[in-house]
């Protein structure tokens, strides 16, 4: 049996979510594992968050040709009229359901790829995602996972095997879902995503003496190397469970999330960065874009999800001070055809649009939309090979060379800017502080950012001008590090507010400003 087919076997069956809930659990399950070794070149703080939109969404859908006729020609029953259609420029615009997304486009901070797919398209949904995930040719698919590999080949094991932890506070991959990803499948564990902690502890821990403190030997079956394989997985994730928790720990989000699948997922990617871990890969994904029939109300309803989930989680990176650090890529494994069925949707196709966001991103749109007239087939002939994506995030955000990733030169897309000021990832605070607000003036909530050096008692209080507190913000002990307390002045008059930290030894003021 393959490792590969394995995991996949198992994965979705034993598991449970990585990042929630946590718990601390001492390492039982034998020696040090390959995945507790972070990246030995130097922290930048960056991070990628994959998106992924499970089922091939419809790009015809999503970026609208609306001045082509030929689009509405093809979809009598479908299109999107365009006077609903969110007007990027004369030609192109998004789904009205889209609309949260706008204001990034009209900032510089959302590209869109046009016309993304891979020579020879595959239809099927297993062996395209497949093809994406691995980064393979659609008739040589690879056994390892493209950031798999990228992470193999930044952190290799030294020369007596042993791994290197380094100053790493947290796996280098989180995958918030079901199941693991390929693309994070390497030689060694990089990071997994299970649903059921204790029948997965079970099945890899001891079986024998629970006091003896040491794990049994596998058995001698021919699943033996695969079960060791699971193994170093699970204590990979046990190792660095205590980080996860004291990365939420540390931070609050500043917003309000849509109570939807996709914004709750982002939300806790947004509360890790925030609170510490130096994760470098972060892989989320909503399901049900196989829209072979009734396509409207339900693909209305997916990118609405879409739309408010990435609008809400970028104006938490930016409320949150780490929007630099962050870059966030959407994909599917195909679109659809570009022509209606007669179950009022759409069948399997080729290529579509994928999207990029974030402060580094070079904004608007990039290469041309693809024709509705010189088709292949039927489909949308791809412009963009989507490892082209790939080496251009390789390079440009990881400054690193995408050939020993990929296989093969592809060329890169002036997509990010590498000059874009990266900070570090938060560290524990040296000293106290209190930010200032975001946003100030406000109304009717705020947000600031507060650190500890050191584990301690606080209070933070609102004060008017008169001296008198209004409001306690919170009060009681704290671990040290840097977090997040937001004033909801609903009920209070506009005007100026004092907002202070106080501790033994400590008081931190700042001023805010409520207009209404």
């Amino acid at each position: 049996m393959k490792r590969r087919e394995f995991i996949q076997c198992m994965l979705p069956v034993a598991g449970f979510p990585l990042v929630f809930p946590m718990w601390s659990v001492a390492k039982t399950l034998g020696g040090p594992s390959e995945l507790q070794r972070f990246l030995d070149t130097p922290e930048d703080g960056r991070v990628l968050v994959l998106i992924q939109l499970s089922g091939g969404n419809d790009g015809l859908n999503t970026v609208i040709p609306y001045s082509d006729d030929l689009y509405y020609n093809a979809r009598p029953n479908l299109a999107v009229p365009a006077s609903q259609v969110i007007g990027l420029n004369d030609d192109l615009g998004l789904h009205p359901q889209l609309a949260p997304l706008r204001p990034l486009f009209d900032e510089g901070r959302l590209a869109i790829v046009q016309g993304v797919g891979y020579p020879n398209p595959n239809r099927s949904h297993f062996k395209s995602t497949d093809i994406w995930l691995t980064a393979s040719d659609s008739d040589d698919l690879q056994d390892t996972g493209w950031l798999g590999r990228y992470f193999d080949l930044i952190a290799p094991p030294d020369a007596e095997g042993n791994p290197d932890n380094g100053d790493s506070f947290g796996p280098p991959a989180i995958q918030i879902g079901l199941t693991s990803s390929l693309a994070l499948l390497g030689k060694n564990p990089k990071g997994i995503s299970l649903t059921d902690p204790l029948a997965f502890y079970n099945l890899v821990n001891r079986q024998g003496d629970s006091h003896s403190g040491e794990p049994t030997p596998e058995p001698q079956t021919p699943a033996e190397r695969e079960l060791a394989f699971l193994r170093s997985t699970a204590a990979a994730a046990f190792e660095y469970a205590g980080d996860i928790r004291t990365a939420a720990d540390n931070s609050t989000n500043s917003v309000e999330y849509p109570d939807e699948s996709l914004a709750q997922q982002l939300a806790i990617v947004a509360k890790l960065i925030a609170g510490g871990l130096t994760t470098r890969v972060y892989i989320v994904s909503i399901k049900g874009f196989d829209t072979h029939a009734s396509q409207v109300n339900r693909h209305e309803t997916l990118l609405q999800a879409l739309g408010n989930a990435i609008a809400t989680f970028q104006q938490d990176l930016d409320n949150l001070g780490i929007a630099d650090r962050v870059v966030g890529m959407v994909f599917s494994e195909f679109g659809r055809r570009i022509r209606e069925n007669a179950s009022l949707g759409t069948d399997h196709g080729t290529a579509a649009p994928m999207i990029f966001f974030g402060n580094a991103v070079k904004g608007g749109f990039h290469g041309p939309h693809p024709s509705l007239s010189d088709t292949l087939g039927g489909d949308l002939k791809h412009i963009h090979d989507f490892r082209q994506l790939y080496a251009t995030v390789l390079e440009q955000w990881f400054s690193f060379d995408s050939q020993q990733v990929l296989g093969a030169a592809f060329p890169t897309l002036s997509l990010l800017d590498t000059t874009t000021s990266v900070k570090d990832a938060p560290a524990m605070p040296s000293e106290w502080f209190l930010s200032q607000n975001f946003p100030n003036p406000f109304n009717p909530s705020t947000s600031l950012r507060y650190g500890l050096p050191e584990s301690s008692e606080i209070d933070i209080a609102v004060y008017n001008m008169l001296g008198r507190q209004i409001a306690t913000l919170f009060r009681g002990r704290q671990s040290a590090g840097q977090h997040t307390v937001t004033w909801d002045a609903s009920g209070h008059a506009s005007g100026v507010y004092l907002i202070q930290l106080r501790s033994p030894g400590v008081k931190l003021t700042r001023t805010v400003q409520l207009v209404k």
